[in-house]
């Protein structure tokens, strides 16, 4: 399973290396996709939004991780968050972002489900 193979659609087309660059500080900060490795334990990372923002963009712990339609998609999806403190945020333009910190213990069993509220910016 290959996180960029998300980004490559006519969408993304140039945007490729974005995209690689993303998932390696993504990596690098605490969040990984895959199997679960040694005592850590994963927790997958469930975004809930209305049907019309399945194309606003997530970002973890201040680094870009995909849309929300992608990390839903069974082939790139979902990302699983390493124990810790994360910040995740959710933004599309025109709306007001949403911002949640989610905890993951290393003795979770469940995934870390945030629903996000995008509410339109009358500005």
């Amino acid at each position: 399973m290959s996180y960029t193979r998300g980004c490559n659609n006519n969408r993304w087309a140039g945007r490729n290396w974005t995209c690689a660059l993303a998932l390696a500080l993504a990596l690098a900060g605490g969040c990984k996709r895959g199997e679960l490795s040694g005592a850590e334990q994963s927790a997958p990372l469930v975004i809930e939004v209305a049907p019309g923002d399945l194309d606003a963009e997530v970002f973890v712990d201040g680094n870009y991780v995909g849309q929300v339609k992608v990390l839903q998609e069974p082939e790139t999806g979902p990302l699983l968050l390493a124990p810790g403190i994360h910040r995740v945020e959710v933004r599309k333009p025109g709306r007001f972002p949403v911002q949640v910190t989610a905890t993951v213990k290393k003795d979770r069993n469940g995934p870390v489900v945030i629903r996000a509220e995008l509410l339109e910016d009358p500005s």
